[in-house]
This record gives structure tokens, C-alpha cells and sequence, in this order.
């Protein structure tokens, strides 16, 4: 009777733990997933409004962001560079809640084409960053804006790279985390199941 008791209660003992390893290592797994899953503040509008064209340089420029930004000093950055490369920021930015302004030197009513550049930190500590252009009158010449161009595609497609790798990585290390959990708590198991002298 004594046998069959204790058979009983291992047998027990050795369901509830694997029970409890596997929740174990599905919470685990589940944050791991969910970490990439969640969806980062993003630009939700700006003004002057993205790409458009313009009869003359904006006095300062407005973004407005998904959530609120974390205001740190250096956290945010904003960059407005002329067709030459110049840049014609005056100051630095201002942040409040979702919103950054950065006021413009020298705007006048001169055809050129303007970069926008920006950086922010968002309430999760996350990084983005992105650009885009602004044309005032006829804008610059066709080279110059074909070279502004190009530098906010390339500016867009390393933000995406980063973006991806960073969700790869904390994928990698929740997924080997779970891994190493569920390993111990199955040694441990192994180990109580040994028969008792």
C-alpha cells in the first residue's frame, strides 16, 4: 500500500511539474514574441505637410508624433538642409507631448528644395528617425533633388534594417531563454524521479 502510495504521489508530482514547466516556458515564449509584435510611435503628421510645394519657406516646421516622446537633452533632433547641403535650422527643437517644432532661419520665398531630417526617442525608449522634402516655388535643380532624394531613401531603408534586426535579435534571445528554462526544469524533474534508497 505504502508503494503504491508513493508511486502515486510521484506520479502526481510529476504531472503538476510538467505542467508547470510548460506554462513556464510558453509565458516565456509568448513575451518573446510579443516584444517585436508591438508597434512602435510613428510620424503621424507634419506642417508644412510632407513632400508638398510651397510659395515660400516655412517659419518653423511641426511634427507630430503617435505618442508621447521622451524628452531627454539630444533625444530629439531635427535637421532642415537646403538643395547645397546648408543647413537652416535656427535654435533647437522644441518637444511637447507629441509634438516637436523647429523653427526655420532665413525662410524667404527662393525656388529650392528642402531636407528634412528627424530623430526622436519614443515613450519606450525606441529610436525612429526618418525625412523627407519640402519645395518652395520651381524647387532647386533636377541633380539636387534627385540627390536629396536619394539620401532619404537610403535614411528610410537603414531605419527599417535597424528596426527589423533589433525585433530578430530579442526574438532570438526570449526564444533561448525559454529554451534554457524549459531544459532546467526538466533536469530538475529528472532528477526527483530518481528512486529513493
Amino acid at each position: 500500500m505504502k508503494k503504491v502510495f508513493t508511486s502515486f504521489t510521484r506520479s502526481s508530482s510529476l504531472s503538476t511539474s510538467l505542467r508547470v514547466a510548460a506554462a513556464s516556458s510558453l509565458a516565456i515564449l509568448g513575451l518573446g514574441l510579443m516584444g517585436p509584435a508591438q508597434a512602435h510611435d510613428e510620424l503621424v503628421s507634419s506642417t508644412p505637410e510632407q513632400n508638398s510645394s510651397l510659395q515660400e519657406a516655412p517659419q518653423d516646421i511641426e511634427l507630430t508624433y503617435s505618442g508621447e516622446l521622451t524628452q531627454v537633452e539630444g533625444a530629439t533632433q531635427v535637421r532642415v538642409t537646403d538643395s547645397e547641403g546648408k543647413e537652416v535650422t535656427n535654435g533647437a527643437p522644441a518637444v511637447k507631448g507629441k509634438t516637436v517644432v523647429q523653427k526655420i532661419a532665413g525662410h524667404g520665398t527662393n525656388d529650392d528644395t528642402y531636407t528634412v531630417t528627424w530623430r526622436v526617442v519614443s515613450s519606450d525608449g525606441h529610436p525612429i528617425q526618418g525625412s523627407y522634402e519640402l519645395t518652395v516655388g520651381e524647387g532647386a535643380q533636377e541633380s539636387s533633388s534627385v540627390a536629396a532624394s536619394q539620401s532619404a531613401e537610403s535614411t528610410s531603408e537603414a531605419t527599417e534594417q535597424t528596426t527589423d534586426s533589433n525585433g530578430v535579435v530579442k526574438l532570438g534571445l526570449f526564444v533561448l531563454a525559454g529554451l534554457v528554462a524549459f531544459g532546467a526544469i526538466v533536469a530538475i524533474i529528472a532528477k526527483t524521479r530518481r528512486p529513493q534508497r
